[in-house]
């Protein structure tokens, strides 16, 4: 054996027992099947590598199920959030953890510390469980700062911030499925070892109907911009010379973020000439101009 396919070999042992603990520390669980589907290989070769892992990580699993073992879980990879994120929402890949890339990248504004690694992998972890987790809640929209149980659902990312979908069983109000930002989350305990605290079946993403509403959206040139800001809106969403009008689809639990992100009009008339007569003026990119439309679909 060259020194060269002796490198390689080590690689693929050491991404091997890294996928082990990527899945054991942000899913809770890793499977024979797991390794198959990720490295192709067979099933020794997957007993293999979860024996290797409990040699380096005795105390990190159990032997039967091979499922997390939460007190003094010790990582065998010093895992970034946001890359584990990545990972969850892509798929595993061990080159993003040997920094391996095909050019030369670099991510612009990186927050530093915006992200608490383990209290994403425990929202993970529920997620993948189908449990709920209690948590403090730093709402931008509210004051309600309480202690609040949630069943999370799924994860997203809007270009610049990783949310969670979750259902919230402390929420009063008729809309309990909600949208909310991993780095706003303080003090998560998870709720995995009692039944009731399992998600119920009106708890699920499929009872989620925004989530499952996708919505229409015509979104017109906003007739307040120039035509030089109109010609670089229409640049920057390939949109062609000749148009004015982007047509897309989108979640409906996703609306109010496309429109915040995208700077798009949805205000009513009346939202409009209350705008107009206090002198307010907002800047916008888009109208959107099927908004009767869009809101008899949400039941508004």
């Amino acid at each position: 054996m060259t020194v060269t396919d002796r490198d390689t070999e080590m690689n693929e042992v050491s991404a091997r027992l890294a996928y082990v603990d990527f899945k054991l520390r942000f899913t809770g669980q890793v499977t024979r099947a797991d390794l198959k589907s990720a490295f192709g290989i067979a099933e020794a070769a997957a007993s293999r590598v979860l024996t290797e892992y409990s040699k380096q990580r005795p105390n990190n699993k159990t032997q039967k199920t091979n499922t997390i073992v939460r007190e003094g879980f010790e990582p065998l990879v010093d895992f970034d959030a946001e890359l584990a994120l990545g990972m969850l929402a892509n798929g595993f890949n061990s080159n993003k953890l040997f920094g391996v890339t095909e050019l030369t990248y670099e991510k612009i504004g990186k927050v530093p510390n915006q992200l608490n690694l383990c209290e994403v992998a425990m929202i993970t972890r529920a997620i993948a469980g189908s449990y709920s987790i209690s948590c403090n809640y730093l709402s931008e929209n509210s004051g309600n700062h309480e202690m609040r149980t949630l069943v999370p659902l799924a994860i997203m990312h809007d270009g610049s911030s990783w949310m969670f979908r979750a259902f919230d069983r402390s929420e009063v109000k008729n809309i309990k499925f909600k949208n909310f930002h991993f780095a706003r989350v303080r003090n998560v305990t998870e709720n995995f070892e009692v039944k009731a605290d399992k998600q119920k079946d009106g708890e699920a993403l499929s009872k989620d109907e925004h989530w499952n509403l996708r919505l229409p959206l015509i979104l017109k040139l906003h007739p307040t911009l120039s035509e030089a800001a109109k010609k670089q809106v229409r640049t920057d969403f390939g949109i062609s010379e000749d148009k004015d009008e982007l047509y897309i689809t989108e979640r409906a639990a996703f609306r109010w973020i496309v429109e915040k992100k995208w700077f798009i009009d949805a205000r009513t008339e009346a939202q409009k000439k209350e705008d107009e007569e206090n002198g307010i003026r907002r800047f916008y990119k888009f109208e959107l101009c099927n908004l009767d439309m869009v809101q008899q679909m949400e039941g508004v």
